[in-house]
């Protein structure tokens, strides 16, 4: 996509700072852990990490958020346009939701290919998106980003979309915030084939909130055969409440500061030399 910079650069006000993994984040999904009651010192993984992490055949310990944002509250313009995709006031009229995820996913991966392709031990064989898990959608309208993907070109020759295939069973469980490791199936694929033996995937999403989607879809990535899964997400959904102060503090930190496609939670130097400078 030639003009990610100029559409992305048009909102730029919209984006927040990911944290790299610190004292306070979660290793996991980077935000806010809560403390320990013994110590006072933040647990390394958040609860809800902790939880959709449970019960899998095997979770990803690699998820990169691209930006946080808010789902309530005035300063909720990214999620608007992300998520809810409807009434996006605070981008102009032509920012589709289409257009700024591909130039999102376009700009970042440029910038970071060579920290993803890190994590997943070397350069992506396949990449994916999870698939949408709303009923009685007509099968053109599953999820969007498969066109988004399409429309980036370092990523697109790798794409395989409709590779996951949502189980209705266990939708329910997902929106309560639970994994399951049978609520995807990967089309095609019997309960012991490994059709994904070796592969490197990149799996995208376009917002994260409790991870129930990413892990479920990871691991059964992983039960065929994968070596190894990177979740990209475009947004981070978090509720900096007075009732969670370490994701609060995130928070402010995050809108604190110019937002910089040139930082990323996998290996962001300036931010973990700032906090060690502050030890």
């Amino acid at each position: 996509m030639g003009d990610a910079r100029a559409v992305t650069d048009h909102v730029i006000q919209l984006y927040r700072n990911v944290p790299a993994t610190r004292s306070g984040v979660c290793r996991i999904c980077h935000t806010g852990p809560n403390n320990r009651y013994d110590t006072g010192e933040p647990y390394c993984i958040c609860s809800s990490c902790e939880r959709t992490m449970g019960g899998l055949y095997r979770p990803t310990t690699h998820v990169v958020p691209i930006s946080l944002a808010v789902q309530d509250g005035d300063d909720n313009g990214l999620f608007k346009i992300v998520v809810s995709k409807a009434n996006a006031r605070a981008a102009p009229s032509w920012m589709t939701p289409h257009t700024l995820m591909a130039a999102t996913l376009s700009r970042f991966y440029e910038a970071h290919e060579a920290c993803l392709t890190g994590l997943a031990g070397g350069p992506f064989t396949l990449v994916t998106s999870i698939p949408t898990t709303r009923r009685n959608q007509p099968v053109e309208a599953f999820h969007p980003l498969i066109r988004v993907i399409n429309d980036v070109s370092a990523l697109k020759d790798l794409h395989k979309p409709q590779l996951l295939l949502a189980n209705d069973e266990y939708v329910p469980r997902l929106y309560d915030r639970y994994s399951h490791p049978d609520a995807f199936h990967v089309m095609g694929a019997q309960k012991e084939d490994q059709v994904l033996r070796g592969e490197r995937v990149l799996l995208v999403d376009d917002w994260f909130i409790s991870g129930a989607h990413v892990q479920s879809a990871a691991s059964k990535l992983f039960e065929h055969g994968a070596e190894e899964v990177v979740a990209l997400v475009i947004i981070r959904v978090i509720d900096p409440s007075p009732s969670r102060p370490n994701r609060m503090a995130i928070w402010q930190e995050a809108s604190a500061e110019p937002f910089d496609f040139d930082r990323c939670c996998i290996r962001d130097r300036q931010d973990h030399a700032k906090h060690v400078s502050n030890l």
